[in-house]
């Protein structure tokens, strides 16, 4: 091979991270003309990440990031631990998280994301699936992040304090820090109990029912209320123990902020992302 050959040979790895035999079979196929043999490659990338359409892709990574009232969190998934750790793989987490930031959430199903997922597809030899993001933005509020530290599972939270200004005071901080590892902890389904959906409601009230089947109406009734209310408690978030100190609620630590702030504290909303739970999805 000529040596200008062994030079497209080398930039064509250095632009796509394909193998050097893939790469000499690219430029062949493409007359050595640069451009092309990287489409080459993308296409055969694609093609590949077909065949591994059936595998799953288990592991991967949740990453977030945060600057005050916008706030993003996006997951990728491979199937092995080891390439989540890798460079490339952090690399192209970074690169997803910025195009979010940027883009907004449509920008998870971009051309320039769907063509550096086949590269790096392309490279490694595992499926890869850009999941899922999230940004949120609050003009009047705060959003607090945390992500866990093997990096499979992260939350935004958002809260807002009328009149609190623009920055966040220390008491803020660590209500936001507070809750964010709250919902982390304890999955909550949403924030207070008139979100939980109608559908699920009504599912937990046949399953109560059933369990208090053969007792008189009257007591059913009460019984049901009394299993509603434990399970109020397990998915809303302001009602769950609050996990620093299980004696009081959720909401009763939020209250207690706000005396110290001089002001009421409200939990808006949050977004939970935990590696995998969508995998059927």
């Amino acid at each position: 091979m000529a040596a200008g050959s062994l030079d497209l040979v080398k930039e064509l790895r250095e632009r796509t991270g394909a193998g050097m035999m893939d790469c000499k079979a690219a430029l062949q196929a493409s007359a050595d003309d640069l451009e092309k043999a990287v489409d080459f490659l993308r296409k055969k990338g694609l093609a590949q990440m077909a065949k591994r359409a059936g595998r799953e892709a288990k592991e991967g990574l949740v990453a977030a990031r945060v600057d005050g009232r916008k706030a993003a969190l996006v997951e990728i998934n491979c199937e092995t631990d080891f390439v989540a750790r890798t460079d490339d793989f952090q690399r192209l987490t970074q690169f997803m998280l910025d195009q979010i930031w940027s883009e907004g959430e449509s920008a998870l199903a971009s051309a320039a994301v769907a063509d550096k997922v086949a590269e790096l597809t392309a490279k490694i030899g595992e499926k890869i699936a850009a999941k899922r993001a999230a940004l949120l933005e609050s003009p009047d509020g705060f959003l607090f992040t945390y992500v866990h530290s093997n990096s499979k599972l992260g939350v935004i939270v958002e809260v807002r304090a009328p009149g609190a200004g623009s920055k966040k005071d220390p008491v803020m901080e660590e209500v936001g820090k507070h809750l964010a590892m709250q919902v982390a902890a304890s999955n909550p389904l949403c924030v207070v109990r008139s979100e939980v959906p109608a559908a699920v409601l009504e599912r937990e009230k046949a399953v109560f029912k059933e369990e208090s089947k053969g007792k008189p109406e009257n007591i059913i009734e009460k019984i049901v209320q009394g299993k509603l209310e434990k399970f109020y408690q397990t998915v809303c978030l302001l009602e769950q123990p609050f996990i620093r100190d299980d004696k009081i609620s959720v909401k009763q630590m939020v209250e207690e902020a706000g005396k110290k702030l001089g002001r009421s504290i409200e939990v808006k909303r949050f977004v939970r992302f935990q590696l995998g739970e969508t995998l059927n999805s």
